[in-house]
């Protein structure tokens, strides 16, 4: 089963790879790992309603109550989470409707990483006696996670926002959070559909041309969009435009250092364009494993006040220690506020960026990324050299080489930015020769 864990959790083709039985098995080596009371949720896939009674069931067959939650957004569990043992969602995020997964919170309300389910999978199933199974107990709904949400938000003025929620998990708390204290609120694909129909579980530039649209029409000031479990956002200026998600996250980064001065953490692959703005007014940047258990890890390591991913995953640690869609665009709209700014004025003032990625079929991941790891620094003897995932490296100049191997398929995976578009072109010319004459 390896081959379906992931930096997110355990993913995979619902009812066939993430069946029911799975589901049960899992609970059972949960419950087994650690006794207790698990909070469980699930999105709003076909099958997730199936799989996560599986898994409660499961948990009370390995002797733990399960406190069963239902349909809510994969931030709600981790913060009900940290009232109990831990909490365990159904979902698959941001993949196509037939997928399913899981994806585990500590007590803290904080993810796991991969480590962690590779060894639940081996864990031996036990049951529980007949008179020491657990029950499963039924939540009263996410109203203090609404409460929560609400709590988070500071404006001054009233605000025009446009929201697609992707008929994701989020269409549940988005638009009553927003509208909730008096901000004009207009939506897209609210309605909750398990087959994604409106634009598919992963917003992007292309699947939010609706969105764009609607603020359009409506002169709306900004738009959220919103993944199908709702732990990721992307923002969309006055204009209809979408901003650049690594821009969005390095002045949300601006914003929390000049608020806490304490370090700021991204993954590998994110642009330097963090480091440039957070360099320039004395801050520090930490760069993680890709995945945003990964980011939690470093950001504690650090004692961090802010973490993120390119993908649209932000952290906010002093809140709750996982990444929140919903929670991301309420502290968007208060900086966007606090400034009193338009979000396209983001854009102005900036240096460019190249940035390039690129797939290398390769026959041996494992080998050629040894012999990439071993020879490729001596080529670049005054680079920085980063082994944290993959080997990334890096220039004073803020131009960066990552070269990872796909988790699912036999290739290697470039990516590299600079600011010279000359040097963007030699480097990916290089290095695919290089990769290529080896392999």
């Amino acid at each position: 089963m390896k081959e379906i864990i992931s930096s997110s959790g355990i993913r995979g083709l619902a009812i066939s790879e993430i069946s029911p039985e799975f589901c049960m098995k899992i609970g059972i080596a949960i419950s087994n790992n650690k006794k207790g009371e698990y909070v469980i949720g699930h999105d709003v896939r076909l099958s997730s309603y199936l799989l996560a009674n599986s898994l409660a069931n499961g948990i009370c067959a390995g002797g733990s109550d399960s406190i069963f939650i239902g349909l809510s957004p994969t931030p709600a569990i981790a913060f009900y989470a940290r009232n109990f043992t831990g909490g365990i969602v159904i979902t698959a995020s941001h993949n196509p409707p037939e997928y399913n997964g899981l994806k585990i919170f500590n007590e803290n309300g904080i993810p796991v990483t991969s480590s962690f389910y590779e060894n639940l999978i081996k864990t031996p199933i036990n049951y529980s006696n007949w008179d020491s199974l657990g029950n499963i107990k039924n939540f009263h709904g996410i109203y203090e996670y609404i409460d929560f949400l609400i709590s988070n938000i500071n404006t001054k003025r009233k605000w025009k926002i446009g929201l697609d929620p992707g008929n994701g998990a989020t269409s549940l708390t988005a638009p009553l959070v927003f509208h909730n204290v008096g901000h004009e609120v207009r939506t897209i694909n609210i309605n909750l559909d398990g087959r994604f129909p409106g634009r598919g579980a992963e917003p992007n530039e292309q699947s939010s041309k609706l969105l764009s649209g609607l603020i359009r029409k409506h002169s709306l000031d900004v738009g959220f969009a919103y993944d199908g479990d709702g732990d990721r956002v992307l923002i969309i200026d006055e204009n209809g435009n979408v901003i650049p998600q690594d821009i969005a996250l390095a002045y949300i980064a601006k914003f929390m250092f000049s608020k806490l001065n304490k370090p700021i953490v991204v993954n590998v692959d994110t642009s330097s364009i963090v480091d440039f703005i957070i360099n320039s007014i004395g801050g520090k940047v930490y760069r993680s494993k890709v995945g945003d258990p990964y980011i939690v890890e470093e950001i504690i390591k650090k004692d961090a006040c802010f973490g993120g991913e390119p993908c649209g995953a932000w952290i906010f640690p002093d809140i709750i220690k996982c990444p929140d869609g919903v929670l991301s665009s309420i502290i968007f709209l208060n900086f966007l506020d606090n400034e009193g700014i338009k979000p396209s004025e983001l854009l102005n003032n900036l240096p460019n960026f190249f940035i390039e990625r690129k797939n290398i079929p390769c026959k041996d991941k494992i080998s050629t990324m040894k012999r990439i790891m071993n020879e490729l620094p001596k080529l670049y003897p005054d680079a920085d050299i980063s082994y944290i995932d993959g080997i990334r490296i890096s220039w004073d100049d803020f131009t960066w080489v990552l070269i990872r191997p796909s988790g699912t398929e036999p290739l290697i995976r470039i990516t590299i930015e600079s600011m010279s578009k000359d040097k963007l072109k030699n480097l990916i010319s290089s290095i695919t020769k290089f990769i290529i004459k080896g392999d």
